[in-house]
Formats: structure tokens, sequence, C-alpha cells
């Protein structure tokens, strides 16, 4: 993982949408590891619950982050063990209306990472000791031809959509302003 966040940092000269995820759902797990930590647990069954096709990245990092807390995560769940069900409310990319950074600039277009999880940690009885909902998330502005760049070719849930609509174009009026300005004052001195 560490060698496509430095691709994509070297081809855009900022993270990939992948990336970007990543940190979102690292940022959003880290509360929920601690909890489960502070609760005095060696080991936990983890559970992915729901249909989202990112569901592969969320049990990566769950695992990262519960092993750096110290606890030891198992795929299948144990007769006395404890369970950890994780379920991506939220998880993806979405882009606003695209802007220019200067008067005449290149056009630019916000991006937003999101990632929202519900967490639930269930004793060996069946009893709900803990439910927690975390969420983070990251916000950067990229170059509009970087986007093919930073978008997988893989994960297309990763990929948001990209608007043909521009907003904050002050050039445009500036321009029409300018001409009926120009208008303007040629009308009038030349009756004089």
């Amino acid at each position: 993982m560490m060698t496509v966040f430095l691709l994509g940092l070297v081809i855009t000269g900022s993270p990939t949408n992948l990336d970007m995820l990543e940190t979102v759902v690292l940022n959003a797990l880290e509360p929920v590891a601690e909890q489960v930590s502070a609760n005095g647990l060696e080991s936990v069954s983890l559970n992915i619950q729901g249909e989202h096709e990112g569901g592969w990245l969320i049990e990566q990092i769950a695992t990262e982050a519960l092993s750096r807390a110290g606890v030891t995560v198992y795929t299948t769940r144990s007769e006395d063990g404890w369970m950890l069900n994780l379920r991506p409310m939220e998880l993806g990319v979405t882009y606003a209306q695209t802007r220019r950074s200067w008067l005449l600039g290149g056009k630019q277009i916000p991006r937003l990472a999101s990632c929202e999880i519900a967490a639930t940690l269930v004793d060996f009885d069946g009893n709900v000791v803990l439910t927690a909902r975390e969420g983070s998330v990251i916000e950067n502005v990229i170059s509009v031809s970087d986007v093919v760049v930073a978008e997988s070719s893989t994960e297309k849930w990763a990929n948001g959509e990209v608007s043909d609509e521009e907003s904050g174009n002050i050039l445009e009026p500036l321009v029409v302003t300018g001409v009926v300005t120009a208008l303007v004052y040629l009308f009038y001195s030349s009756r004089n």
C-alpha cells in the first residue's frame, strides 16, 4: 500500500483517491481500536457487514489499527471469542464543481474523501458491550488533468463523478462588464 501512495504522490503531487480513503478509514478506526483495547481484549474476531465494495479496505485497515492497539485479529469466530462487527455507513470520494485557481489559471477541482463506520463489539455470550459510530473527512484540491491519475482503474467505487459545470468563474462576467463599459464610453464620447 505504501508503494501505491508514493507512486501517487510522485505522479500527481497529491495522494490518489485510494490513498485518501485509506487515511480516512484509518482515522475513523483508530478510536474504535483504542476502545476495544481499553476493554482489556487481547484478541477479537472481525466481521465486515454490508455489501460495500470497499469492505476489503476496511478489513485491512481495521486489522492494522487493532494490531497497533495490541489486539490480535481473527477472521473466523471461535466459540468463546469476542466479535467486532464493522459496517461502512459511508465510504467514497466526491468532487465539487471545478474552479480556476486564478483569473486565468488552470482548472482545479475540490476532492472530498469521507468515511463513516458503525462498530459493535459483542462478547462470547452475544451481549453488545460497545457501540460506536466514527467518521473522518479529508479534503484537498487537485488539477482537473490529475483526476485521471488520482482515480483507481480497478476499484471503481473509489472514483467520484466530475461535474462539467464550473463555479466561481469570474472571467466571463468581467469580460461582459468590460465590453458593456467600453461601448457606453464610446457612445457618450462620440457624441461630444
